[in-house]
């Protein structure tokens, strides 16, 4: 029993980066799946944000892809934006997000739910592997 306890402290600091580096594997596969899925619905997300389902072509640039996965970065800005008249143009002075109203933003939501859901997937694996990387490091530095 004593050796369980001694290999599970030992290895303690190499597990959890284990699941540091399996939460960023995590994170490159569901931005795959992001791609895919923005490049697969791509002329309809275009037609309701830009009202021009022509405005970026498949295969997606990696600047565009990008620019399409903040949108739902972008979506709370606009929940503020909406509910509180909150403007983010006042506080960067200058215009780095796309506006949209609050038809767009509902009509975006009720036909792409899974884009949300896959990007909050990204933005959360990323966040438990910096966690899980950084609780290796400060416990292989200072408790072992």
């Amino acid at each position: 029993m004593d050796i369980i306890f001694y290999l599970y402290e030992e290895r303690l600091d190499l597990f959890l980066a284990g699941l540091g580096i399996i939460f960023v594997a995590l994170g490159l596969v569901l931005m795959i799946v992001s791609y895919i899925y923005v490049s697969v619905n791509l002329k309809g997300m275009c037609e309701i944000f830009f009202r021009d389902e022509k405005k970026y072509t498949i295969p997606l640039e990696p600047f565009n892809f990008f620019f399409m996965s903040m949108l739902p970065t972008t979506f709370w800005r606009e929940i503020l934006n909406i509910k509180y008249n909150k403007s983010f143009k006042n506080l960067y002075s200058k215009e780095f997000y796309y506006p949209i109203d609050k038809i767009q933003l509902i009509e975006l939501l009720n036909k792409y739910p899974l884009f949300f859901k896959i990007q909050y997937m990204v933005f959360c694996s990323g966040g438990f592997a910096l966690f899980f990387i950084i609780c290796s490091f400060v416990f292989d530095k200072y408790f072992m």
